[in-house]
């Protein structure tokens, strides 16, 4: 049968080290705590100090519709999912960063790394709607910056709707002249049947039912074109067709959104509590430990 004393014995030694030196610590603490409160103050100062060199970012925000195509039926311009990406895309940020006069090496100059870095945009969910961000050094560099990237991609969306508005006035344009025609021609036929039923011989029987059936076959298509008609005009209407554009003005708060003094302080705290317990252990290696 196994003997288990020596691991229990093993065990307890493991948990008296532990004890003792968490009682070590604490006994440091309490005799050094002077020390302790002094590495606290420096590093908070030393972390207010940070805080002040580190420079301040604005973060600009906008909502932005992507646009339909006159098409049935109705379709977006591009997927949100698709649309946000772009942003992330060195092409998009080329776009924007020429039309603000910012060198395209982010090594040249830090606003072009900063504008390349923060600039996201989020789809929307079962919408067609996106979130678009940037940063920048000065609330109207985030601005101008932000909607130098909108415009980039609501020049490349108007690029894909373009031809397809054309081709919609196009097919309207004929559709009026097609029916300014058959208008005509009916008008025509009326008047010849008119005229041939008021003749001296009263007009033939076989002539007077093909001028009947031709006028009948203008009304169908002049009905078609006027259905035809009310389809295009519905389509080009803006509910269905629109252009991608900013659902509201980019915002820009007053207040930087970084760097967060909370947050320098809250690192200088833990930062000088931590090195403050160091050197309160490293002056008491030599002291000898009494046993609780």
């Amino acid at each position: 049968m196994a003997n288990n004393f020596p691991n229990n014995n093993n065990s307890s030694r493991i948990e008296d080290a532990e004890l003792i030196d968490l009682g070590a610590i604490g006994s440091s603490i309490k005799r050094r705590w002077v020390l302790l409160l002094a590495c606290v103050v420096v590093a908070i100062a030393a972390a207010g100090g940070a805080w002040r060199m580190t420079p301040a970012e604005w973060k600009a925000t906008a909502a932005l519709q992507i646009g339909q195509l006159p098409v049935t039926p109705t379709t977006l311009i591009e997927p949100t999912a698709q649309a946000a990406e772009r942003f992330n895309q060195r092409q998009l940020q080329d776009q924007a960063l020429v039309s603000v006069g910012l060198p395209l090496s982010e090594f040249k100059d830090d606003r072009t790394r900063l504008l390349r870095k923060s600039l996201k945009a989020t789809p929307g969910k079962n919408t067609s709607f996106i979130d678009v961000s940037v940063t920048a050094f000065s609330q109207e560099d985030a601005k101008t910056y932000l909607n130098a990237a909108i415009l980039a991609l609501i020049k490349a969306h108007d690029a894909r709707l373009a031809p397809l508005i054309k081709n919609l006035d196009d097919r309207i344009a004929t559709n009026a002249l097609q029916m300014s025609e058959a208008a005509s021609e009916k008008v025509r036929l009326e008047a010849n049947l008119k005229n041939a039923s008021a003749s001296p011989s009263g007009g033939k029987f076989e002539p007077s039912v093909i001028a009947i059936n031709l006028i009948s076959k203008q009304d169908d298509l002049i009905r078609g074109l006027t259905i035809e008609r009310a389809a295009l005009i519905d389509l080009h209407t803006k509910t269905n067709t629109f252009p991608t554009a900013i659902v509201d003005a980019i915002y820009v708060p007053e207040r930087p959104a970084s760097p967060k003094l909370s947050l320098f302080l809250a690192i200088g705290l833990i930062l000088g509590a931590l090195i403050g317990t160091i050197l309160a252990m490293f002056l008491d290696r030599n002291r000898p430990k009494t046993a609780g």
